[in-house]
């Protein structure tokens, strides 16, 4: 076979990897000495493409061309929803149709039969494991009930098994941890990022091993910093700029069942941090009709692509007992980190 030379690089491709090379070295340097990272440019999201009624604090798993969409309880106390599209539009009849219990039993420790909030689910090994938030019995800091606790399947679908106890209940295990969220960085670890009460730093991480388990103490994350992030900062969830390979971290501001409720966004340099929010306000705020956008996770679809989900509430209907629906945005880095629908 005859060998083609190579063609000369022109002056401009050579500064352009000159520059990659750079941008490659400064984000080495970040992950090896902890430095902050700039945000960079970032594009202000308004509510979009409301998908599915009655699913609050949403997080998706695709296995096998499905999707499984899990949510806060309403008639269920753990609702798992089965999808094989998620670029549709569905009435609150056609959702239950595809959707079931998936946590049959109450956890022995929660102090209430049907709650449960802000599940994250993810594999390990042959196990899935359902991380879930609920208020605990007895609570030494009653204003801080909180706790973290895990339930296991052999399904995406359960039915989860919830263990006899939690895995944390926040700082000095007294002032309330809830909101996990499962992430898998880009060399492979695992991750449970949550929000811990009785702090101005709420948004911590601990490692996780092969197994799921908790295997290294919490790292602080991420604290409330500006006048917009009011009252708490919750709802974290990473996802890896493969732009320019450091992470963005999401996350809740304010009260949930409060029009003001608000999406933050963060970059970090490392997936403990340090993290740089945006002083300037909410990425995503109450607009279009819809208040309230919180709960956000990011999840990948099967095509590979970076997707995020999150709920509101119609505007002037904000309440304590459900009533909130997602919305289903693909993720946007270049040139600025947005959010879009893919028509």
């Amino acid at each position: 076979m005859r060998r083609l030379s190579a063609a000369r690089p022109s002056r401009t491709t050579r500064r352009r990897s000159a520059a990659s090379t750079a941008l490659l070295l400064l984000a080495a340097v970040a992950l090896a000495t902890g430095c902050q990272v700039p945000l960079g440019p970032v594009t202000k999201v308004a509510v979009e493409a409301v998908r599915l009624p009655e699913t609050s604090d949403p997080f998706v798993v695709e296995d096998g061309g499905t999707y499984y969409v899990y949510g806060s309880d309403n008639h269920l106390r753990a609702p798992v929803t089965r999808l094989t599209d998620i670029d549709r539009a569905y009435t609150l009849s056609q959702k239950n149709a595809v959707t079931v219990e998936g946590m049959p039993q109450k956890p022995p420790w929660a102090a209430r039969p049907r709650q449960l909030w802000g599940p994250t689910v993810a594999r390990f090994g042959g196990t899935w494991i359902m991380y879930f938030s609920a208020d605990r019995t007895s609570p030494p800091d009653p204003a801080n009930p909180q706790c973290v606790g895990r339930a296991l399947a052999s399904s995406p679908s359960g039915p989860f098994v919830p263990e006899a106890q939690p895995i944390t209940c926040g700082i000095d295990w007294a002032h309330g941890a809830l909101d996990p969220d499962v992430f898998t960085d880009a060399n492979g670890g695992r991750w449970l990022y949550m929000a811990f009460g009785g702090t101005e730093d709420p948004i911590h991480v601990f490692p996780l091993d092969a197994w799921g388990n908790i295997s290294g103490p919490a790292t602080m994350v991420l604290g409330r910093d500006h006048p917009w992030e009011y009252h708490f900062i919750e709802n974290p969830s990473m996802v890896y700029d493969r732009s320019r390979r450091n992470y963005l971290l999401a996350y809740s501001a304010g009260r949930w069942y409060e029009g003001g409720y608000s999406t933050g966004i963060a970059r970090c340099a490392s997936p403990t941090g340090p993290c740089t929010s945006d002083p300037s306000g909410p990425w995503i705020q109450s607009s279009n009709g819809r208040s309230g956008p919180g709960g956000l996770s990011f999840f990948q679809d099967r095509d590979g692509a970076q997707r995020a989900i999150y709920s509101t509430f119609q505007a002037g209907w904000e309440t304590t007992s459900g009533g909130r629906s997602a919305s289903i945005e693909h993720l946007r880095v270049e040139p600025s980190v947005t959010l879009s629908v893919v028509k």
